[in-house]
């Protein structure tokens, strides 16, 4: 081990020195994460914060790890039927808030006829003229709040950061950096393709995340449509989806900087990798540190491998080394 590493990794507090050790009730399960959920020394469940939290939207990324009961959520929903929802099925790890997150001012939200696209921002007109998108933006209704600033919500240490606002991403970030000092993971939609009027695309988004210390990982998913044209009656659709219009993105904390991480970091991180976006190499890079810095048991990321599917490995006894 390096002697930069040995030096960082005897400076970072090990948890399981602290608290006591985190035990789950696991139900049966053959996600790999449960090797991770047994054998790390978790002091706490992974911590979520969601913003933007509507049920009426695919299922969050962070499910598999709420219906293992190995994560508390909080989460943000301002739009009051949408709220009403959640509040109905939401489980005992979960905690919604009737509050929009953004810069501390009053602001209006605007409730489309899609209440998935509800937004502070006006909807961009021309673009929806381009794009072959069932129509959303008739204005329901506009509905004021006092948003909170998400550095004001005394939210405590939280790992991931999920964010699905319409528009209001660098309002949410740009006041959000004491709340992201412990936090490992930011899920962000990023638009490519304008549907609102003022809306900080892409390019915004990531220059903010840049500058709060996190990077680029992987896309979950990304939405394309196609372009309107004069033969779209004659046209399947689902072979002309030519036109990216946004996706859902994972940043991570700048992992070349990992010697500054905590050992409860690292562990979260793993989890959050494992379980939410499967990024398996990510979770192993992690488990490799924690094992050098003994913080876990030296066979762990091969316990790891053992546990994912046999299509992902190559069987044998000797490790393949650290390339590609």
């Amino acid at each position: 081990m390096p002697a930069k590493a040995k030096s960082a990794a005897q400076g970072v507090e090990n948890p399981a020195q602290s608290a006591p050790r985190l035990v789950l009730d696991l139900p049966k399960t053959k996600l790999p994460v449960a090797v991770l959920l047994r054998e790390l020394p978790l002091t706490r469940r992974v911590k979520v914060v969601d913003i933007g939290a509507n049920p009426m939207a695919a299922d969050a990324a962070h499910k598999p790890l709420l219906d293992l009961g190995a994560c508390d959520v909080v989460g943000f929903e301002p739009q009051p039927v949408a709220f009403a929802e959640l509040a109905k099925i939401k489980s005992d790890r979960e905690t919604y808030l009737p509050y929009a997150v953004g810069d501390g001012r009053k602001r209006a939200l605007r409730v489309y006829q899609d209440h998935g696209m509800t937004s502070f921002l006006p909807a961009y007109e021309a673009g929806q003229k381009a794009v072959a998108m069932r129509p959303w933006s008739g204005l329901l209704e506009e509905i004021e709040f006092d948003t909170k600033r998400l550095d004001d919500a005394d939210l405590g240490a939280f790992d991931l950061l999920k964010i699905d606002v319409q528009g209001a991403e660098n309002e949410v970030l740009a006041h959000a950096a004491k709340a992201l000092a412990e936090a490992t993971v930011v899920i962000v939609e990023l638009r490519f393709f304008r549907l609102y009027e003022g809306e900080p695309m892409m390019g915004g988004v990531d220059s903010q995340l840049r500058a709060m210390g996190f990077e680029l990982h992987k896309f979950l998913f990304t939405k394309t449509r196609s372009l309107r044209n004069s033969q779209n009656a004659r046209l399947r659709h689902r072979y002309m989806r030519d036109q990216l219009i946004d996706g859902d993105a994972v940043y991570i904390k700048d992992i070349s900087q990992i010697d500054s991480f905590s050992n409860a970091q690292l562990m979260h991180l793993s989890v959050l990798a494992s379980a939410v976006f499967e990024s398996h190499s990510l979770t192993l890079f992690c488990l490799d540190h924690l094992a050098a810095r003994g913080a876990v048991p030296a066979h762990l990321p091969a316990r790891y491998v053992d546990a994912l599917p046999a299509s992902m490995r190559i069987e044998g006894d000797t490790p393949q080394g650290n390339g590609g």
